[in-house]
């Protein structure tokens, strides 16, 4: 599934991602795999059930970052 990061606080090691479906996924740092992740980037996961929560992220790879596109001089809009 596809999403836009909405918050992530990478001192606490967790955040949000709204899915295509309109959904808030859970992320945790430890199932980002190495990725770097902001607020902003557009995000391709897995979504998972668990004991907590029925809407989890995993296996998290970006498509797209804001920054990325800036500095190949092309613009989000």
């Amino acid at each position: 599934m596809f999403g836009t990061v909405t918050k992530y606080f990478r001192e606490k090691g967790y955040g949000f991602i709204r899915g295509e479906d309109g959904n808030s996924y859970f992320i945790h740092k430890s199932k980002l795999q190495g990725e770097h992740i902001e607020s902003g980037y557009y995000v391709f996961f897995r979504p998972f059930v668990n004991d907590r929560s029925d809407y989890n992220a995993k296996d998290i790879s970006v498509i797209d970052a804001p920054e990325r596109s800036r500095q190949h001089g092309k613009s989000n809009k």
